[in-house]
């Protein structure tokens, strides 16, 4: 049997902002290079061909291209476009640079799709919209996120599919601590977290509807987690990480840009996202 894919409502609408984007994806992170791509680089003719074999580096069993200055790929431009794109085309890239920030996981007899939030055209994308999240299958049919885990017979209620307001003191300790926890991606990752602490929670302040959907697009995010952990597990881990993105808000006035620090620290990092789903368990 083929397998069902799903897309979030907005997939279509994603495009890369390249050079307009504020925070590149081609610096930050090791990138590594798939096989048939690096079997390409290796015979690839001409000039080009020889500044790509000079700018990749084998590292164990992997190909990767050798960072620059602020772990910068080697052919970003300064004006925050590709050298590789700018002198040949998008055919040149390996499966990374071409694939993000999308995602592919599959979940029983579905693949789920969509795009990581550690891109900030993806978070203007889901935060157009206040209403909760819509998917469509790969025919257009439109499908409502309970309608999708009804299929994946994961029993939930209305109110699992809500973002649980109402944060205390002590809820908030619990998150900090949580976060705590994790290997930072940065020092100012570190010292946000810790200033957080004194972020002062208004006891009737009111959290916008947009919130609901990014807990809910953090749930499907996680769906592919639900065999090993279970689901009770990813329903907190959605709610932790909503509250975590919540008290940044609060923090930063940026909710945005919280959801993409947040995104780059926990969604991007498999040992974090591991260890948030078993202190949850």
């Amino acid at each position: 049997m083929s397998l069902v894919t799903i897309y979030p409502d907005f997939y279509k609408d994603f495009q890369c902002k390249a050079d307009k984007c504020q925070h590149t994806c081609c610096a930050g992170w090791e990138i590594d290079i798939d096989e048939k791509t690096a079997g390409k680089y290796q015979t690839l003719p001409g000039a080009l061909g020889d500044t790509i074999r000079e700018n990749i580096i084998a590292v164990a069993d992997t190909w990767q291209f050798r960072l620059r200055g602020e772990n910068r790929c080697p052919f970003l431009r300064g004006d925050g476009l590709c050298e590789l794109i700018r002198r040949a085309d998008e055919s040149i890239l390996c499966d990374i640079c071409a694939n993000h920030p999308r995602f592919f996981v599959t979940v029983s007899d579905y693949e789920l799709a969509g795009v990581g939030l550690s891109c900030e055209k993806s978070c203007e994308l889901l935060l157009a919209d206040t209403a909760p999240l819509a998917l469509l299958t790969e025919k257009g049919e439109q499908l409502t996120l309970k309608g999708l885990l009804q299929q994946l017979v994961l029993p939930v209620s209305d109110e699992d599919l809500c973002y649980q307001t109402g944060l205390t003191t002590e809820d908030a300790a619990f998150v900090l601590d949580c976060m705590q926890k994790t290997e930072p991606i940065d020092a100012a990752w570190t010292s946000q977290l810790a200033q957080l602490w004194d972020v002062q929670i208004a006891a009737d302040g009111e959290v916008p509807q947009v919130f609901d959907r990014i807990y809910q697009y953090i749930l499907y995010r996680a769906l592919e987690h639900v065999p090993a952990h279970g689901l009770g597990a990813v329903l907190s881990y959605a709610q932790l990480n909503t509250d975590y993105i919540y008290l940044s808000e609060q923090l930063t006035g940026q909710l945005d840009e919280s959801i993409r620090r947040w995104s780059e620290q926990i969604e991007y990092s498999t040992e974090n996202v591991k260890l948030l789903l078993e202190s949850l368990a």
